[in-house]
């Protein structure tokens, strides 16, 4: 006799042992991303500014849905180059 409800209990078991998996992975080799707040917390340029940046291309972030997220390397560049990037021309 066929029983559907074991089919859907391993298929369970084997989503949660590949969740396991990924978050073990994602411990092991966490990648810090920032907003733009956390930039405007840490520099003297306001959250439009880096906004406003970031759509110049000024700095670089990716899209994650309606939010930009900076990595590690481009939020040190931008916090040691935070006047010259307020005050920089755009084309």
């Amino acid at each position: 006799m066929y029983f559907p409800i074991e089919e859907i209990l391993e298929g369970q078991k084997r989503i949660n042992s590949r969740l396991q998996e990924l978050e073990n992975l994602f411990n092991q080799n966490p990648i810090k991303r920032y907003s733009p707040s956390d930039i405007s917390d840490n520099t003297p340029l306001s959250t439009q500014t880096v906004l406003a940046a970031i759509k110049d291309g000024r700095i670089r972030a990716q899209r994650f849905g309606r939010k930009y997220l900076i990595t590690a390397e481009e939020f040190n560049r931008v916090c040691k180059d935070a006047k010259s990037i307020k005050y920089q021309r755009t084309a």
